[in-house]
């Protein structure tokens, strides 16, 4: 079972990021809830590899960095990232915005 290490996630979108991909994929973990309150010190370098949050835990290894995270997961979980290899790299590179000029816009009819 992974442990997911994360803050308050009304104030820190990275903690949230993993937090909804794990749901939303029913990947099952323990939640850890460190507070913090805004303009308050956020060093959890006592308790966290990267002094931040949020972290997995998953055994041994620990992995920190909301998209590191991500990715971890996706290795052992294909839900986690779309089959298809187009929309998977569109979600770390999407098209850019439509210029009539721009050769990404060739197909466009719009």
């Amino acid at each position: 079972m992974y442990t997911l290490h994360i803050t308050n996630k009304n104030y820190s979108s990275w903690s949230l990021r993993p937090w909804v991909l794990m749901r939303a994929c029913g990947i099952e973990f323990d939640e850890v809830l460190h507070r913090f309150t805004p303009g308050s010190p956020s060093d959890f370098r006592g308790i966290s590899p990267s002094g931040r949050v949020p972290w997995l835990e998953d055994g041994d290894t620990v992995v920190w960095d909301s998209l590191a995270i991500a990715e971890y997961l996706a290795e052992r979980h294909p839900q986690v990232w779309p089959a298809d290899d187009r929309a998977r790299a569109w979600r770390v590179a999407p098209p850019p915005k439509c210029i009539p000029a721009s050769p990404a816009c060739a197909t466009n009819t719009a």
